[in-house]
């Protein structure tokens, strides 16, 4: 019995990596209206992914009324003048239907999923949500309250206090350091007619492109989406474009933000990369992988294995169509924070002065080879990959000939990467621990910068 379940698995995992593999031929182009889709036939199961593209995101937020985009879009359910919240979270629990929303600085993007014989009803209650949502002023205060209640015990939560901070510190000088939700200072700002205003504004004037995937019987959704959503293409529409001085830092900098009563400090390391900082981002993702992507690499052999100063470390370079961010995230206990911060400079200086070798690297290639086909696991994972393509201009080849791509990428090309991306000498080292901490972050070496002490709450 054993055999032939392990039998079965081979052939799933087998067959899916063979469908990841052709379905770059079944991708299709198609024109609703003046819009582009890209169609992915899909008849296995009778359900649908969608993911609806708008071209522009929180960079078209106004001072203070920042965060307006995201809570426009997350508002969308709180009601229309027939229906309320309940009705309308109702009727999509009935159908199974799945709607959601995301928003980046660039680009925002309504995601939906369901049974492929529900999806013209569905899409006409989208349709609805997003030409007539009213935003009652009772639900938008009462979500807006749940919110700011959750901002203001953020510091119970270091991890994720410390994502927020370290996100504006270190991309701080960039039009991409406010946080897309805004601060506590900016809910007070949304009205119905504002947020109104906003979702109007993306609807008729901003560039949009579907996606989409299933049986051919969805393909009648492109009536609902004209008449109904009212969606037209146009050459005049929106997509959005920065413009923004170069980011240039000529040394490190260490930013402690000190929090009462935590027992654990939280570590991150990273900086902004600029538009012209931008590479190869399938050799992006092999240096990360190479540094701090599994149990294998170098910064959790170095940190974890042999000197057990943390439970686990990761490092990333992401990047979107103008603007990237690297990281290093990871946590130690209050006694060992200049160690770590130490152990982690000396780990990445050490691949500058002598490389990496051939076999290391085979350990940290072999991993993202064979994950790769996982991002072909879900549709909507897969759409969301596509779109992520067309949205940096990019071709699809680069998702497809990701594994050959990868191969050719020598030892010294990664360790040059991880310099250029990684090096510490204009990093920011960003520390949130409790203040007790202070004076033994000041003992830290003069080479990894200056330290400077920030209050949390300025970051809320």
């Amino acid at each position: 019995m054993k055999k032939k379940l392990l039998i079965s698995l081979l052939f799933l995992i087998s067959a899916k990596t063979f469908a990841a593999a052709k379905i770059e031929d079944s991708i299709k182009k198609l024109n609703w209206n003046g819009i582009d889709v890209v169609y992915i036939e899909d008849a296995r199961f009778p359900t649908y992914d969608m993911l609806l593209y708008f071209g522009d995101g929180a960079l078209s937020d106004e001072p203070g009324r920042m965060g307006l985009t995201q809570h426009a879009f997350n508002l969308l359910d709180a009601g229309t003048p027939k229906l309320s919240q309940k009705d309308i979270l109702d009727q999509f629990e009935f159908t199974g239907t799945e709607f959601s929303t995301d928003i980046t600085h660039e680009y925002t993007t309504v995601a939906m999923s369901g049974l492929a014989k529900d999806i013209n009803s569905s899409m006409t209650q989208a349709c609805s949500l997003l030409r007539e949502a009213s935003f009652p002023a009772d639900v938008v205060k009462q979500e807006l309250d749940k919110e700011r209640s959750e901002l203001q015990s953020l510091v119970a939560n270091p991890q994720a206090l410390s994502d927020r901070v370290f996100r504006e510190v270190s991309m701080s000088g960039s039009p991409y350091s406010y946080p897309v939700s805004g601060k506590l200072k900016d809910l007070d700002s949304y009205t119905p007619a504002g947020l109104r205003a906003r979702v109007d504004y993306f609807l008729n004037k901003v560039k949009k492109r579907i996606y989409i995937t299933g049986p051919k019987s969805i393909l009648s959704v492109e009536k609902v989406l004209k008449e109904k959503c009212q969606f037209q293409g146009s050459p005049s529409d929106y997509v959005r474009t920065a413009s923004y001085k170069l980011v240039k830092r000529s040394s490190p900098e260490v930013v402690f933000v000190p929090v009462p009563d935590a027992n654990q400090v939280q570590v991150k390391i990273g900086r902004f990369l600029n538009y012209d900082e931008i590479g190869d981002r399938r050799l992006d993702t092999l240096a990360s992988e190479f540094l701090g992507g599994g149990f294998t690499s170098r910064l959790m052999r170095e940190v974890r294995v042999k000197r057990g100063l943390t439970y686990s470390i990761g490092a990333y370079v992401s990047s979107q169509k103008q603007y990237g961010r690297s990281g290093i995230a990871t946590f130690t206990k209050n006694q060992t924070i200049n160690k770590l911060i130490e152990v982690i400079n000396d780990s990445i200086t050490k691949i500058k002065k002598d490389g990496i070798t051939d076999e290391e690297l085979e350990k940290s290639r072999g991993a993202i080879v064979g994950s790769h086909p996982f991002k072909f696991e879900s549709n909507r994972a897969f759409l969301a990959q596509l779109l992520y393509l067309d949205h940096v201009e990019r071709p699809y080849s680069e998702l497809f000939n990701f594994n050959e791509a990868v191969m050719k990428y020598t030892a010294k090309d990664v360790a040059k990467k991880i310099d250029d991306v990684f090096g510490m000498n204009v990093q920011t080292i960003f520390i949130l621990g409790d203040k007790t901490i202070e004076k033994e972050l000041r003992k830290l070496p003069g080479k990894l910068g200056k330290m400077k002490v920030v209050d949390f709450k300025k970051f809320i």
